[in-house]
């Protein structure tokens, strides 16, 4: 009883590894299982159209949840809600992708739209972590990562493409192309004084424990991202083999 208290309280968290955050994890699984269970024997123009619809969901319920920021969080700023994250533009592109049936833009939402999102859940920000668990934070953050992992990977699970070896070397110097153009941004609205926090895929300074670590070994701006750029085409060319 008082461990279903705990968890019905409004003190509740969501902590990675927790019992809320696999709350989110399972739901996410959940949610994929389903799309693909009732979408893969659709025509491809149904897969499409259906993965067309989740993006535009995904895509309202990541607006909401921004505009919603700017009651929740006392230094809102908008234009630190621009859409440079890796997360939002892999929200945008998959419309794209689905309406112009662009297979280098799927390859893109397979691989960086979900190793972004699975990023977000296991290294959240310094705002969503420790999160109540009934707020509207946690539940625009985690719900919104987690129906973008659905959205992307449905291109996959629904067959619509499958990434090769090609698809995982190009999206690797795409990360990087993203990450200085971001960096420009940053200093273009830092400068400007229109954002003076301006942080996009953190090229100015960490705001989680990992990269923290990495920053620590090498202090320099944007390019003490550089070491993930192998990484992130390591776990790529894994999950193209685990495929």
């Amino acid at each position: 009883m008082l461990l279903m208290n705990h968890y019905f309280s409004k003190e509740f968290r969501i902590r990675v590894f927790g019992a809320g955050w696999w709350f989110y994890v399972l739901l996410t699984s959940l949610g994929l299982f389903l799309v693909t269970f009732f979408g893969r024997k659709l025509p491809y123009e149904e897969r499409l159209r259906l993965i067309l619809i989740l993006s535009i969901i995904e895509l309202i319920i990541l607006r909401l949840y921004k505009f919603s920021l700017k009651d929740i969080r006392s230094n809102y700023n908008y234009f630190n809600e621009l859409p440079c994250y890796l997360c939002n533009q892999s929200t945008i592109l998959c419309i794209i992708a689905a309406l112009a049936n662009d297979k280098h833009l799927m390859a893109f939402c397979i691989i960086i739209g979900t190793l972004g999102a699975v990023l977000a859940f296991v290294m959240p920000d310094s705002y969503n972590n420790d999160q109540l668990f009934y707020s509207k934070q946690a539940i625009g953050f985690y719900g919104y990562h987690g129906l973008l992992i659905i959205t992307c990977l449905s291109f996959y699970t629904l067959k619509v493409y499958e990434p090769d070896l090609k698809d995982a070397l190009w999206n690797m110097f795409m990360i990087f192309l993203l990450a200085s153009i971001a960096h420009v941004i940053n200093f273009i609205l830092r400068k400007s004084g229109l954002n003076k926090e301006s942080n996009y895929i953190f090229t100015y300074h960490p705001d989680n424990i990992i990269l923290e670590k990495l920053y620590a070994l090498f202090p320099v701006k944007l390019l003490y991202l550089l070491p993930i750029m192998p990484v992130f085409g390591l776990i790529s060319l894994l999950a193209l083999l685990a495929m």
